[in-house]
């Protein structure tokens, strides 16, 4: 090789460190956040549970969340460049919506000053309730937040006839056609709402069908500016995030939105 195409090689080299170097303050000042909002008891932290194996507190009879919590999530990958890298996940659940006429407003406002921190918001509705107007309220009301909007549609085996097929853990023919219509329902429904074609994934969080789809679905959805946090990254899944030092039991104690759940520290 050549002295000069050594110093070209050299130039190339300092200047891939440089862009690398850059990558990882973005990603350190602010690493990838999702948010997961929707009317109460649609099962938004149970989704944050069956995604990311948290253990945030649940319930079939009471709102469990009353605040913002910001649950951090780990994950090691392999890069081509570089040996072993660290990307740091937050996931935002956030109370439910129409659970108390009172605190409507507290919420609305807490949506309206934390949601732009958030890459891509998945609006949780559940398969086994028709009436989504709450949700078109709540959806005109939060209006600047809609072109990073995915629906997830949760508890699709509690639809009619309810005979999940166990061995396969999906649903039965006649569950899937009663899947498929609602999903269909839901989406013109908040279309309507909100002007635009949705992605969406009908899932369930308590059985774990369809999350790998609804963890891809939510990372494409993310602004092109953001997304090359997960770019070339072969077989890279929800699987791979591990919650940093019990990030489940100490996501309830982090005092809101702005509480962060140190790794290590």
């Amino acid at each position: 090789m050549s002295m000069e195409d050594q110093e070209q090689a050299a130039l190339e080299e300092e200047n891939l460190a440089q862009v690398a170097d850059l990558l990882e303050r973005e990603l350190a000042a602010r690493p990838p956040a999702f948010g997961l909002v929707g009317v109460s008891g649609v099962g938004k932290s149970s989704t944050v549970n069956a995604l990311f194996r948290t253990q945030l507190p649940t319930s079939d009879t009471v709102a469990c969340t009353k605040e913002f919590r910001a649950v951090q999530l780990d994950v090691a990958y392999s890069d081509a460049a570089r040996n072993r890298e660290r990307v740091e996940l937050t996931v935002i659940d956030a109370p439910g919506l129409g659970e108390d006429l009172d605190r409507d407003p507290e919420y609305l406002r807490m949506y309206e000053e934390n949601l732009g921190r958030c890459d891509v918001i998945l609006w949780v509705v559940s398969a086994r309730n028709r009436a989504v107007a709450l949700d078109q309220m709540y959806l005109r009301k939060l209006s600047q937040f809609h072109d990073r909007i995915v629906l997830g549609i949760n508890q699709v085996d509690l639809v009619e006839p309810m005979d999940w097929v166990e061995k396969y853990n999906i649903p039965s023919a006649e569950q899937e056609r009663n899947v498929r219509a609602i999903e269909a329902d839901r989406v013109a429904k908040i279309r309507a709402v909100v002007g635009r074609q949705l992605p969406v994934v009908a899932y369930s969080a308590r059985r774990g069908y369809q999350l790998e789809k609804l963890f891809t679905t939510v990372l494409k959805s993310c602004p092109e500016s953001r997304r090359w946090i997960y770019a070339g990254r072969k077989n890279f899944t929800y699987k791979d995030f591990l919650p940093s030092n019990g990030v489940g039991k100490s996501a309830a104690r982090t005092g809101g939105f702005l509480g962060r759940i140190l790794s290590g520290q």
